[in-house]
């Protein structure tokens, strides 16, 4: 019998991740759904409240579950690369279209505890159901892709290190452009309509994320910090993927007139630079996630040092 063959007629190998690996095909076809209904429903509503203009588009959550439901049908036909690489996109898009939705809940809890807020208890309830459908469909696209990993077996799951030292340096790299853009600001005073102070805590926050990028791709680290590592790279990928699309498509909307913009950027290609400076978010939020992904699969949970996949 072949490995084709085999893939396709042996059962699914013991799935590290418990039930919610089990039942990934199926809540990620329930995911997308549940994003495209809401997105639908939200365009032909039309736009809510001024404040989200700045947000990613809603298009941009239909993508995503396009994406998505490629990678259930890829999956279904044959659990190959081909598919999980669309899950992971799929999850990368959905993440970006979720942004802007904690400034939702923000706004949503003052609009239903009657605490007064002035315009900011307004919500643009059809666009915040659209961002959250879409950051829960993000986690359905990353169980699937966790799924699809597994039933293509250990030849195709391993990675070699320097694939993952790839990673971990392009990430260090992308950890430079934004901290030094605001030092560059706060060394010249005055910018435009706005003060920019020393940039401390950003210096602090991306050094982090670069400690984080390095102790997922080194060659050995301590068990000691394997779980603090894989918090921080899943909790501060999705964050940056998060935030960054709400920055990229803020600027872009600022740029093209749908939004006003509150900060005086000066001519069109000073803001086409800090655009492309923040989409470095974007880019760090996508190799932090990858370098995770990856350094879990190099060090297994319960597998020795050392040992790896054959």
């Amino acid at each position: 019998m072949t490995t084709a063959d085999s893939t396709q007629r042996s059962p699914v190998p013991p799935l590290p991740g418990g039930s919610l690996l089990h039942i990934a095909p199926v809540t990620a076809a329930l995911a997308v759904t549940m994003v495209a209904t809401s997105a639908v429903s939200a365009i032909l509503i039309g736009p809510g409240a001024d404040y989200s203009a700045i947000f990613p588009p809603t298009w941009f959550g239909l993508l995503g579950a396009g994406l998505l439901g490629t990678a259930v049908l890829l999956r279904a036909a044959s659990p190959g690369r081909l598919a999980q690489m669309t899950a992971w996109l799929a999850a990368l898009v959905l993440l970006g279209a979720s942004g802007g939705v904690l400034l939702d809940c923000f706004r949503a809890f003052f609009a239903v505890t009657g605490i007064p807020a002035g315009d900011f208890s307004e919500v643009d309830v059809a666009g915040a159901v659209t961002r959250a459908s879409a950051l829960g469909a993000s986690f359905s696209a990353v169980l699937l892709a966790r799924r699809i990993r597994i039933e293509a077996g250990p030849a195709r799951r391993a990675v070699s290190d320097r694939s993952r030292q790839m990673v971990g340096l392009l990430g260090v790299l992308l950890c430079v452009p934004y901290p030094l853009l605001k030092l560059v600001w706060w060394l010249q005073g005055e910018d435009g309509s706005f003060s920019v102070g020393f940039p401390g805590m950003e210096l602090v926050l991306f050094a982090i994320a670069a400690a984080v990028l390095i102790g997922l791709t080194v060659e050995r680290t301590p068990d000691t910090v394997r779980v603090p590592l894989l918090i921080a790279g899943w909790g501060g990928g999705s964050a940056l993927l998060s935030m960054g699309a709400l920055m990229v498509f803020g600027l872009l909307a600022q740029m093209t007139g749908i939004a006003a913009s509150p900060l005086a950027l000066g001519d069109p290609s000073r803001i086409a630079f800090v655009t492309a400076v923040y989409g470095t978010w974007l880019l760090l939020g996508a190799a932090l996630i990858a370098a995770t992904v990856l350094y879990g699969e190099a060090r297994p949970v319960g597998r020795p040092r050392g040992q790896s996949h054959e």
